[in-house]
């Protein structure tokens, strides 16, 4: 029986490569060559290469025993003279892989990532400081009131006060000018001369104040009306709670 061409017969029988050989059997492709050339010096001793004629020929299907019999029948411990000559002879197996790192899925790298950035929010919030204090309720004569505070450092009406958000009409009677601010600091009327006759209206502020000069003036904050007919320059204030006497700011608007 030719060992040799047994086994490569039967390998390509089933179709095998070499490759699929080393995988299945862990022995190097260099030696299942070498068996199936009967290459008996580049194998190691003759009990090593019984043991690859017994794992090769059980993988094909052959007996891989009677393989082993009939190579130590012919050869008994005659070729095989690739063993090294100090040292254990080279394994049986071919290269063993070495144990891998284990390996994360990405799924937990990303969970990973978020619970760090929810970790960093959570610590930069507790740095950021508590809640800003409540601003303070001023109280006595005209605390419903809050003072305005201009661009330049004038008073006014601030519009985060309290109160409704109420329509205000400015009607001349005769050519008098004329500065309206909403909200504190916002120009509504510009210091600008009003023609008599003529009327401005605007709508979507909580409070107002009126600088007028000498002349005549309608002023009307939501159900409040005040007419005014002075020769010297005077300032109001208005809101959902009615009009009233201000502090003259002009004669120019913040």
């Amino acid at each position: 029986m030719a060992i040799g061409a047994t086994l490569r017969d039967a390998r390509r029988r089933y179709g095998l490569e070499v490759r699929e050989v080393e995988e299945r059997t862990k022995i190097r492709a260099r030696y299942i060559r070498a068996l199936e050339n009967e290459d008996w010096e580049t194998l190691p001793a003759p009990a090593y290469i019984r043991g690859f004629l017994r794992t090769y020929g059980q993988l094909l299907g052959l007996d891989g025993e009677m393989l082993a019999d009939e190579f130590r029948r012919r050869y008994g411990d005659g070729p095989g003279t690739g063993t090294p000559t100090s040292g254990p002879p080279e394994p049986l197996l071919s290269e063993r892989r070495r144990p891998s790192a284990p390996r994360f899925s990405r799924g937990v790298w990303i969970i990973g990532i978020v619970a760090g950035i929810v970790v960093l929010l959570l610590a930069l919030s507790l740095l950021d400081g508590g809640e800003e204090d409540p601003p303070v309720t001023p109280t006595g004569p005209g605390a419903g009131k809050q003072a305005k505070s201009g661009k330049d450092g004038k008073s006014g009406k601030d519009e985060s006060s309290g109160g409704e958000k109420v329509k205000a009409v400015v009607t001349t009677q005769t050519d008098t000018e004329v500065c309206l601010v909403a909200g504190g600091d916002e120009p509504l009327i510009d210091s600008q001369v009003l023609q008599g006759g003529e009327s401005e209206s605007f709508d979507g502020y909580k409070n107002y104040h009126l600088d007028v000069g000498p002349g005549k003036i309608k002023f009307v904050v939501g159900d409040a009306e005040e007419t005014i007919d002075g020769t010297e320059p005077a300032g109001y204030d208005g809101d959902s709670g009615g009009i009233s006497a201000g502090t003259y700011e002009g004669p120019e608007c913040p």
